[in-house]
């Protein structure tokens, strides 16, 4: 079955791809584990009340964020975003000017994405250090995965220059899952 040019499948078939989808479920538990321990610690203060009220949906949208990025690396749907928005420019005669409306969209995507981050930074701004350290890796994830939709055609090979062992974009994939697990540990630890 295709679909504007698209087709469903596995998006990245390599033992990077799995590890990656590997690495987001693991998080997401870890996330899932911070959310169950965030409940107010014994005495009960006005400030470990407070600081619960803002950690468990704070750690609970961060497992559904985790799980629905681990989902999308191998389903690939922003290739299918793209596809569509190929087939809308094609079919309404827009195609040959379709870098600026590229540009146009990443900026209007890294305004929204500052305003929600801004937003989810002062929402959150009482959750502590391991839910601002989380913050700064879900921003890290979501802006990585927004910027591989645009799909710019020399972004897509700059992130695929190698690094050492690793293509540029698993370092920066697999880093900001890795600073949104290390936050979900700390957050874990009893004090």
């Amino acid at each position: 079955m295709q679909m504007f040019g698209w087709q469903p499948g596995i998006g990245d078939p390599t033992f990077l791809g799995w590890l990656t989808v590997a690495a987001y479920i693991a998080a997401a538990f870890l996330s899932f584990r911070a959310y169950r321990l965030a409940a107010p610690p014994i005495p009960l203060t006005r400030k470990g009340i407070l600081m619960s009220r803002v950690r468990r949906p704070f750690w609970l949208a961060t497992t559904v964020a985790l799980m629905a990025l681990g989902f999308n690396k191998q389903l690939d749907l922003q290739s299918l975003f793209t596809a569509i928005g190929r087939t809308l420019a094609r079919n309404e005669g827009w195609y040959e000017n379709r870098r600026s409306i590229q540009y146009i969209f990443i900026i209007c995507i890294v305004f929204a994405g500052a305003l929600v981050a801004a937003g989810a930074l002062w929402l959150f701004r009482r959750g502590g250090v391991w839910v601002q350290l989380a913050q700064l890796g879900l921003i890290t994830l979501y802006t990585f995965v927004v910027i591989r939709a645009a799909s710019f055609h020399h972004i897509d090979a700059m992130l695929g220059k190698k690094v050492w062992l690793f293509n540029l974009n698993h370092i920066l994939e697999l880093g900001g899952i890795a600073v949104v697990a290390l936050a979900a540990l700390g957050s874990s630890w009893r004090r």
